[in-house]
């Protein structure tokens, strides 16, 4: 764990994060459920990379180009439904953290690019939702990651009108542009599953090898 003792803290009044690949380790079991799509679609596997590049939009943008795309994503959830319990975890120190970030009287709220349904199912699994203010998910802004929308909509959902007053912590370059197109605070964590140097040069405010180092840089406004 990274001593952040004597280092300047980050200032914020709430704390916002992605789910998939940030706080549920659910990457495996999406890219299984991407690879039987594209595999019964096309008889083909995109490469793993390709697959992961699609990772924290809305499903909607995984399969540009294709003849049904809509129908490929019913595919899909059909696919994953009801592998929640089987097949995703939460990563270590995540639940420590919050009740951390909770104690120290953050505002704690949770965007996501997942449907309702999916969104509802992780917190029926792993019983997270008392953390959270707010649990936004892919229906409830009008635009998406990487775009600024789901972030603004969270801000107005809290009556934050100050952006600079959110983090966003994520684990995607998806959720660094769009915190950075929103005007909030960036973090990434560093378990993710992408390209850590392309996330890297998006220069994040914050980079968290662990769960916990999230706390100990940060102070409440």
């Amino acid at each position: 764990m990274t001593n952040k003792t004597n280092l300047q803290k980050i200032e914020v009044e709430a704390v916002l994060f992605d789910m998939d690949g940030t706080l549920v380790d659910s990457i495996g079991l999406i890219v299984e459920g991407h690879e039987h799509t594209w595999e019964e679609y096309t008889g083909k596997i995109p490469p793993r990379e390709l697959i992961l590049s699609k990772i924290g939009k809305p499903l909607q943008k995984a399969y540009p180009g294709m003849e049904d795309p809509l129908k490929m994503v019913d595919t899909y959830r059909s696919w994953c439904k009801g592998k929640t319990d089987t097949h995703t975890g939460l990563y270590l120190g995540v639940v420590p953290m919050l009740e951390e970030l909770q104690r120290m009287n953050f505002r704690l709220g949770l965007v996501t690019s997942r449907f309702r349904e999916g969104l509802n199912d992780c917190m029926r699994v792993y019983g997270l939702e008392n953390f959270f203010e707010i649990l936004l998910a892919q229906e409830d802004s009008t635009g998406h990651k990487p775009g600024p929308e789901p972030l603004l909509a969270a801000a107005e959902l809290m009556s934050i009108t100050d952006m600079s007053r959110i983090l966003y912590v994520g684990d995607s370059v998806h959720d660094v542009e769009s915190a950075h197109a929103a005007g909030s605070r960036s973090a990434v964590v560093g378990w993710t599953s992408m390209n850590k140097d392309e996330l890297r040069a998006l220069e994040p405010d914050l980079w968290i090898e662990e769960a916990m180092d999230l706390p100990q840089s940060l102070s409440l406004i």
